[in-house]
């Protein structure tokens, strides 16, 4: 099978800040080539990366690439443009992955030789699916219910053509510790993703806090970019935070790009939260799972998102972040989490074992045997 995967002209692939787009790919690419299969990813040139290069037998194509901007029309244009000059070059295949906006619509109607067109949606639509681009799109892969109730309630003629397919993560980094984890009694809380206002993490001080006076013996950590051109909050965002935090055992750290220093920073700590608060910007985040991976037990916002891999009391903890009490309710789960350390550590073996069915070669299968039924018309 020839499987071309195209991820846009902002991604650089391989990651060189640790994306955990760019790694999503890198590895299921290299699973379908392990699997004998011809891959190709098309993306972003970069400086220091060569425009031609094969890489555990991935080819990669680097061509053309823009930086990405704060400003969605203006991303739209560049986009447009991007799609418009990439389409003559796709390379002939039998399936198309595209992570982008127009190329979709030019690949379909000018390059029906550039194989059948997956669409790799990511992200939750914001109307573009009502535009009428997509008739020709084989297959619109969903990352989780919530994208796919979104698709469908702006393209109703999508639905046959549309499955869940989960994001993979890196199981053979991501692993629980490989001797029993020592008792601690500071208990330490992680945070690991952007430091954004829609993370919450304002949210999550303000109830660590609140933690602090009942349970002197915890300590929290958040590592991600501040910084707006990391996705971050900004200057401001970030100094609001500190003054929260002073204090407080609250330690501040930068980005953690090494997949494997990352996967030793979830195994130092005890307890995991994500106290998002995206309503329509979470798809289906993979920090909670790489630290599911790890044995690391998450606590959650209750988004609809979260709900595709976690249950309340079995895989997880669950808050109410809508609530007007939303920081006195995850300071208290946090205190129950604590308080029932046994019950947690149950649900730490439950999680690890569970990220299992999320490794690169299982996803991967998932793919593969969806190409094989797209290519035979098998309706699924």
């Amino acid at each position: 099978m020839r499987i071309n995967i195209v991820t846009g002209p902002w991604l650089p692939v391989p990651p060189l800040q640790g994306g955990s787009t760019g790694r999503i790919w890198q590895g299921l690419a290299e699973s379908f080539a392990t699997q004998g299969h011809q891959v190709k990813i098309l993306c972003r040139s970069y400086p220091g990366q060569p425009n031609h290069e094969i890489r555990n037998k991935v080819t990669y194509i680097r061509r053309g690439g823009l930086p990405q901007s704060t400003n969605i029309y203006l991303d739209l244009v560049k986009d447009f443009a991007y799609g418009l000059t990439t389409f003559p070059t796709l390379p002939s295949a039998d399936i198309l992955i595209i992570n982008d906006f127009w190329l979709p619509f030019f690949a379909s109607v000018f390059r029906p030789d550039a194989g059948k067109i997956v669409i790799h949606a990511g992200r939750f639509p914001k109307g573009q699916y009502r535009l009428g681009l997509y008739a020709g799109v084989t297959r619109f892969v969903a990352l989780s219910r919530v994208i796919q109730e979104g698709i469908s309630q702006e393209d109703p003629a999508a639905i046959p053509r549309m499955r869940i397919i989960p994001n993979p993560i890196d199981t053979s980094i991501f692993s629980p510790p490989t001797s029993p984890q020592v008792h601690r009694e500071e208990k330490t809380i992680l945070y690991v993703g952007r430091v954004h206002p829609e993370k919450g993490i304002h949210l999550l001080i303000d109830a660590f806090k609140i933690l602090v006076e009942k349970i002197p013996q915890v300590r929290l950590k958040i590592v991600g970019p501040f910084k707006g051109t990391q996705g971050g909050g900004g200057e401001e965002y970030f100094r609001i935070l500190k003054t929260k935090a002073e204090g407080l055992p609250i330690d501040f750290l930068d980005a953690i790009f090494d997949p494997y220093k990352l996967a030793d920073t979830y195994r130092s700590a005890d307890l995991f939260c994500y106290p998002s608060l995206a309503e329509k910007g979470e798809a289906f985040p993979v920090a909670p799972l790489e630290a599911m991976a790890t044995g690391l037990v998450p606590v959650v916002s209750n988004l609809a998102c979260f709900e595709d891999y976690i249950q309340e009391g079995i895989d997880g903890y669950f808050f109410d972040h809508r609530s007007d009490r939303a920081v006195e309710n995850l300071a208290e789960t946090f205190t129950a989490a604590i308080t029932d350390w046994e019950k947690t550590l149950e649900i730490g073996l439950n999680v690890a074992q569970k990220a299992q069915n999320y490794s690169y070669e299982k996803i991967a299968n998932i793919y593969l045997d969806d190409f094989a039924q797209l290519l035979n018309n098998i309706k699924v």
